[in-house]
């Protein structure tokens, strides 16, 4: 099979959670397929294997060519948009939707002209969710919510039931992964080279970046309260996108000037400025003792899927994170690492401490993390949508002529019901419990 994969994100040697996500499935796929990667940015890759076609909406013939030809294509986010083209050259469209970004759009706090915004991002979602064959996301709770949505939308069809009444071939799960290689240190990057973070510090690290949806301050206000233990330092990774196109989060600037009213900014609180490459991640994340997540209580993230977290499982590192999503729930069953409630500093502080004081608790979470690892393995991950290609199907929701069909239908049962209970001879009393099983019915069920 001839497999493309689209992205909008920039492929490069600094790559955020989209792009490294399309990059580990193409590397998985190609083990049984051709596989081509398209970004619309400007970048640079090579992997074995794999064709890689760069800054293609400003040429997008290569794309164009490559998409007559292919098979499956996969796509994230709003590329149906970009490329439109891909609906009619691609045979079958597999659509990614691992991040849940509308809830992100939400967050953000440019509040100009919002809501026509919001609907258009609402509109274009819908857009894909309908034209789509096959879907993957992260987890379960998305899972949940992916397929309410595409049941709104007229995708769970009686032809799907009868395919799969589970609805799993229609929508699977495919989390993020990681390497089945075990990371190794190659040479020091903080303990000892960042001018104030020393050899022996307890070195927390928030891995990858501070985006609007996140809950920097309340760590930051938990390491305050801690401010008299020099040796327990916290690095926040990334401060700029490596997508040369969005800018700096103005979140970042406000974190670094609450740590500076705090009293702690450059000495337990440090910022990493820029994108650590992908290649380098594994040297800060095996620097590390503590990995650190935060957010606030929002649907966003009852519904993400942190790929930081991944991370910190891949290096083997107990983790401090926010109560409430996916990994808060895994984390406290596995016993690698504590929750603490949302806006909670006093709990940020205790945890801290708890973990920073304890070598022994560290090194069993560590244990019992080895283990995990092998849920994530990319090869175990993928397996539903490498089926998809092996086989791929098409699938479709209900057509503009059968949705018009069943209102004509509630219409004419409505008219019905009207002219029955005018025309029955029953007492008004039968009448009036007539009319309410009808109420009844047009509610729950059926007739």
């Amino acid at each position: 099979m001839r497999i493309l994969l689209v992205t909008n994100d920039r492929v490069g040697r600094e790559r955020a959670g989209p792009a490294i996500r399309c990059v580990e499935l193409a590397r998985v796929l190609s083990r049984h397929h051709q596989v081509t990667v398209a970004s619309s940015l400007p970048g640079e890759m090579e992997l074995p294997g794999v064709q890689f076609l760069f800054n293609a909406v400003a040429n997008p013939r290569p794309l164009r060519a490559v998409a007559r030809q292919a098979d499956v294509a996969i796509t994230q986010g709003l590329v149906l948009d970009t490329f439109p083209f891909l609906r009619r050259c691609c045979r079958y469209i597999a659509v990614d939707l691992y991040d849940p970004y509308l809830f992100e759009y939400l967050a953000q706090k440019d509040k100009r002209l919002v809501g026509w915004r919001y609907l258009r991002q609402w509109q274009l979602l819908n857009d894909q969710l309908r034209r789509g064959d096959f879907f993957i996301c992260a987890n379960d709770r998305q899972w949940d919510y992916w397929i309410g949505r595409l049941c709104a939308l007229g995708r769970l069809t009686a032809e799907e039931h009868e395919r799969d009444p589970s609805f799993r071939s229609l929508l699977a799960v495919v989390p993020f992964g990681i390497d089945a290689e075990s990371p190794r240190h190659k040479h020091a990057v903080v303990k000892g080279v960042m001018p104030g973070i020393s050899k022996d510090d307890i070195l927390l690290l928030w891995a990858g970046g501070i985006w609007p949806w996140f809950d920097p301050s309340t760590v930051i206000r938990g390491m305050s309260l801690i401010k008299d233990r020099s040796d327990i330092k916290l690095l926040f990774l990334g401060t700029r996108h490596p997508n040369p196109d969005i800018p700096e989060m103005p979140i970042v600037d406000e974190s670094r000037r609450l740590a500076q009213e705090l009293g702690v900014l450059g000495r337990t609180v440090f910022f990493r400025e820029g994108w650590v490459p992908f290649e380098e991640r594994q040297n800060f994340l095996l620097e590390a003792d503590i990995g650190v997540s935060a957010h606030t209580a929002t649907i966003e993230a009852r519904l993400s899927f942190r790929t930081r977290i991944l991370d910190y499982i891949w290096a083997g590192l107990p983790m401090i994170i926010t109560e409430g999503d996916y990994f808060a729930e895994l984390i406290a069953r596995e016993g690698v690492g504590k929750a603490v409630s949302s806006r909670n500093a006093d709990g940020w502080k205790e945890a801290i401490l708890s973990l920073a004081g304890s070598q022994n608790l560290r090194q069993s979470m560590q244990q019992r993390l080895q283990g995990l690892r092998e849920q994530f393995h990319w090869e175990k991950v993928t397996e539903p949508l490498v089926r998809y290609c092996r086989e791929p199907y098409s699938t479709r929701g209900l057509s503009s002529l059968q949705i018009g069909l069943s209102r004509l239908l509630t219409l004419i049962y409505r008219l019905r019901s009207h002219l029955h209970l005018r025309n029955s001879p029953i007492s008004p009393s039968r009448r009036s419990d007539s009319v309410q099983v009808k109420v009844m019915e047009n509610r729950y069920g059926s007739s």
